[in-house]
């Protein structure tokens, strides 16, 4: 038999997820807040209601704008073409920068908040509870609506190296 590698951060690492990046808008009082990230690590967590999972670092500015009831969107990137986002929502942005600039939004498609055009697929959810861990908030959110762009397409995956970091 085979003994296993005592390195914890190595086995870690081995987690895959998807890719996604979530974005959120809101209006207060005529003041539009917006922002997005990117995201692998989401679940699926209930089937009725349909509920899924998104970690968010608390350092996020994103953060502020999933409190329970708010709304956001996940939108799932694909396979051939995630690049380009993951580039661009990678980046960083100074207070105030606008993060879809120069990318393709379709809005008004989900209450809460940009779909990129790119997306292999988007999920309208709303923020039903939030879970405090050591590092990030864990956002359990009931999909309220979505959409597929292409059903031939697959989801880009993400797989690290180490669990320690992003």
């Amino acid at each position: 038999m085979k003994a296993l590698d005592g390195d914890l951060d190595r086995a870690l690492g081995r987690l895959a997820g998807g890719l996604y990046v979530v974005t959120a808008r809101q209006d207060e009082g005529g003041t539009e807040r917006s922002s997005a990230m990117v995201a692998s690590w989401v679940s699926q967590a209930s089937f009725d209601p349909p509920g899924l999972t998104v970690a968010v670092a608390k350092d996020r500015a994103i953060e502020a704008l999933m409190q329970v009831g708010d709304r956001f969107v996940l939108n799932i990137l694909r396979e051939d073409n995630h690049q380009q986002l993951l580039r661009h929502f990678l980046r960083r942005f100074p207070p105030g920068a606008d993060r879809f600039a120069g990318v393709e939004v379709l809005s008004g498609l989900a209450a809460g908040g940009p779909v990129l055009g790119d997306a292999l697929a988007y999920l309208g959810c709303r923020v039903a509870q939030r879970l405090e861990g050591s590092d990030h908030w864990i956002i359990y959110a009931v999909v309220e609506e979505g959409n597929v762009a292409d059903t031939q397409a697959s989801t880009a995956v993400h797989h690290r190296k180490v669990g320690n970091h992003y």
